[in-house]
């Protein structure tokens, strides 16, 4: 069940990226606000991300920090929010904004990704579970 829940969690998550996304990309569309101004309404990713900038950490780091505190994320999600991180020293608003159309198009895929991997992998684990718990009551009748 454990590892059912960590591809929940990853999916969950990867969703709650996407839609922070489409916000700051909105935000900063209309506003053209300072990155940690804009991720403060981008959900729990990148309000983490926000508190890590205000300290005094560059976009770039506060955002690969935040991802890595996110035990569930796998490594092409870490490399693919690492690129993100790195279009975030574009100095305007319109780098910003293109950085922020190729990342929506990227996590769209993974967050595509996660829900097949928890659709086949989550219920496999669930099933393994299941029958494992079965197996231990047999045993001790």
């Amino acid at each position: 069940m454990k590892r059912y829940n960590g591809f929940f969690e990853r999916k969950r998550l990867l969703e709650n990226i996407l839609d922070g996304s489409e916000k700051i990309r909105e935000t900063i569309r209309c506003t053209c606000s300072p990155l940690h101004e804009s991720f403060l309404w981008g959900g729990e990713f990148f309000s983490l991300a926000s508190q890590k900038i205000k300290k005094g950490k560059l976009p770039e780091c506060a955002v690969n920090e935040t991802a890595d505190s996110f035990s569930f994320l796998t490594n092409g999600d870490r490399r693919m929010i690492g690129r993100f991180a790195k279009g975030l020293n574009a100095e305007d608003c319109k780098g910003q904004l293109s950085n922020l159309d190729i990342f929506i198009k990227d996590i769209k895929e993974a967050v595509s990704d996660a829900s097949k991997e928890l659709d086949t992998k989550g219920k496999l684990y669930v099933k393994g579970s299941i029958l494992t718990a079965a197996a231990v009551v047999l045993l001790l009748v």
